[in-house]
């Protein structure tokens, strides 16, 4: 577990920098990623490119683990505060999420956003 935390834990700080290069690093080549932005699902490292610029045209991200939970199923769930701000620096939500993780041998190989959201 102490791997996955660790691996998580790097994710989220190249998200946070906006480093995609690092962030891939962490990713498999077959990754399989929600669209938060226009639905269905995100899959391989080219079109995660594609959604990080569409991304990055519209709105500021920030995720900050907060817990990380080890599933019975070998995945992560992985509590995280979220601020999205317009490009201006406008807060449009600052909620509590769940994502959890699915692995395959030593990187992310998808994630999944939990229904449940609370304002943080």
């Amino acid at each position: 577990m102490n791997d996955r935390v660790a691996l998580l834990t790097r994710l989220y700080a190249a998200f946070n920098r906006g480093d995609f290069e690092a962030f891939c690093a962490e990713l498999d080549p077959a990754i399989d990623w929600p669209d938060q932005i226009g639905g269905g699902r995100v899959q391989g490292l080219e079109a995660m490119r594609d959604f990080w610029s569409r991304r990055d045209a519209m709105v500021r991200v920030e995720a900050n683990p907060i817990d990380f939970i080890p599933l019975d199923d070998d995945r992560v769930a992985v509590a995280a505060k979220q601020i999205v701000t317009n490009l201006q620096g406008r807060l449009w939500s600052d909620i509590l999420v769940r994502h959890i993780y699915t692995f395959h041998a030593s990187r992310v190989a998808r994630m999944d956003v939990a229904e449940e959201r609370d304002e943080a």
